[in-house]
């Protein structure tokens, strides 16, 4: 089976021994290192670009998910890094969001510009592959919350105290590229989850925001993230139906 994962940061050990291509999509040539994990091949893609210079306004969120479409994967496990507005989550947890709220502005979030198409969002995450992420995350030490609001900023600042503030009524991590790629995987019938590393609590819940706390906060939590996707990708043969490519039979006017 091939599966794909996204990650803002390289995830080592799954890319050692793997193959650089290119993809040529009708959005751009998007970069895929594809390796042999458990007896399927896996498809990484860095959502910054490689090199890793994109920031998260301006990655190519299309072209990524594009790259998946052509390269026929089925599933896709996206890694984050958030911050927390919520005072249960504590840095250092794990999320797997099972819904999102989106603040962002300017970014393109649909392949279908030209026609009337309105994909069903009322469960945004593969709740079959979100429950795949939740049997194989037992016996760490690590805290899983799993379920969590999303919030998708626009950034590539990060948020006011008075923001978040406001957005933790409805929401209780914050980060910046979840959207639009849950919203293309859905349109190009790709079940997609989220995995998110809470790197920090949000503005107005800790003194102040390095931006150097987030890859710092990353590569302590690499391992278990590492541990995690092994887990899922050798037993991905036990997840559940789902009705993520069903939702694209209904959606055109």
């Amino acid at each position: 089976m091939k599966i794909g994962v996204i990650s803002g940061h390289p995830i080592e050990n799954l890319i050692d021994n793997s193959e650089r291509i290119t993809i040529e999509t009708r959005y751009g040539v998007i970069p895929v290192y594809i390796s042999e994990q458990k007896g399927h091949k896996v498809f990484f893609i860095n959502r910054h670009g490689d090199p890793a210079r994109l920031p998260p306004h301006k990655i190519n969120y299309l072209g990524n998910i594009e790259a998946f479409h052509l390269s026929h994967i089925d599933n896709i496990f996206s890694i984050g890094t958030v911050g927390s507005m919520n005072l249960d989550i504590k840095p250092g947890d794990f999320v797997i969001p099972h819904d999102f709220f989106d603040a962002t502005k300017d970014r393109i979030s649909t392949f279908y510009d030209d026609k009337r198409f309105h994909v069903d969002m009322s469960d945004p995450f593969c709740p079959a592959l979100r429950t795949l992420l939740e049997e194989n995350t037992r016996g760490l030490k690590e805290t899983i919350h799993m379920r969590g609001v999303y919030l998708a900023t626009e950034g590539p600042r990060l948020e006011t105290a008075s923001e978040i503030k406001f957005y933790s009524s409805i929401a209780d991590i914050v980060g910046m590229t979840i959207v639009p790629e849950v919203i293309l995987a859905r349109e190009r019938g790709i079940c997609y989850a989220s995995l998110c590393i809470v790197c920090n609590m949000a503005a107005g819940l800790q003194d102040i925001l390095p931006a150097d706390d987030i890859s710092k906060v990353f590569k302590t939590m690499e391992k278990p993230v590492e541990v995690i996707l092994r887990n899922v990708i050798q037993n991905i043969e036990n997840k559940k139906s789902c009705s993520c490519k069903t939702k694209m039979e209904n959606a055109m006017l």
